[in-house]
């Protein structure tokens, strides 16, 4: 555990002491802030007006879902050639020198990526939740706890890019990463609005019908829907028969069990 725990550490120091980090951290905060002139404005639905406190309500689920999805797209490029590098550079032959097991080893690099991502989003999360704490005077309960959720998506990104990246090009995995969730996003996005008052008033004579392929394909969209309705309270309703939280803990478990293997007997 101690050696683990010290490849984390490692890891997250190696990112954060890069200084494009900070500086995509603070444009990232920088965007969030805008949120606030969402707030102050004066909007008319039907000829009603719209209550600052519904206004924030909508902006920060928009916002919810960029910062979700922005984030997955960091994740991709902090874990594209992760290994690769390692391998070239040496470091993975200096830390295996000592008494480290390999998958210790990959579970701790990836282990540090995911910290960092998933920090990452949890502090715009939290400086949404914040803005619209102060700004709108209204208090969104299951915010941060729909971060959390979305930790899973951020985790089966690292990992898939992780693979991915020990096979081909480095930007070629970060980009088979965005497509399969870019996939998933559409997917999932089709099904919600079709589950909709008006997507079933529109298809009330042809009833949709879920893919065989769909069922298991990563359910980033999907979860992402999930975790949103922690915060709106909704009656969440799943693409397929299986809860997409179990579907994304299947293929975090697959992509894990196949770098384990895919590093174990990689040359270095």
């Amino acid at each position: 555990m101690r050696n683990f725990c010290a490849i984390v550490k490692y890891t997250v120091f190696d990112i954060v002491h890069q200084k494009s980090f900070f500086v995509l951290l603070a444009v990232s905060i920088g965007f969030v802030m805008l949120l606030r002139g969402c707030y102050s404005g004066n909007y008319v639905v039907n000829g009603k007006a719209l209550d600052g406190v519904t206004v924030a309500w909508h902006a920060s689920i928009i916002a919810f879902h960029v910062v979700a999805g922005g984030v997955l797209l960091i994740a991709s490029v902090l874990s594209m050639g992760l290994f690769r590098r390692d391998s070239d550079d040496g470091t993975a032959s200096y830390m295996l020198s000592k008494p480290i097991s390999r998958a210790v080893y990959a579970m701790g690099r990836v282990t540090g990526v995911w910290a960092v991502s998933f920090a990452f989003m949890f502090v715009l999360h939290l400086a949404i939740f914040i803005i619209t704490l102060i700004s709108a005077g209204g208090t969104m309960p299951g915010y941060l706890v729909a971060s959390c959720a979305c930790s899973i998506n951020v985790l089966f990104m690292v990992l898939f890019v992780s693979v991915v990246s020990l096979y081909v090009p480095d930007f070629a995995a970060a980009i088979i990463g965005v497509g399969v969730v870019g996939i998933s996003y559409i997917a999932d996005s089709i099904y919600h609005v079709a589950q909709s008052k008006l997507g079933q008033a529109m298809l009330a004579n042809h009833p949709i019908r879920v893919p065989a392929w769909e069922t298991v394909w990563p359910k980033v969209g999907s979860l992402q829907n999930w975790a949103v309705s922690f915060v709106d309270s909704s009656v969440f309703v799943p693409l397929g028969f299986i809860h997409p939280a179990v579907i994304m803990a299947a293929w975090v478990c697959l992509a894990a069990a196949v770098l384990l293997v895919a590093w174990r007997y990689k040359e270095l």
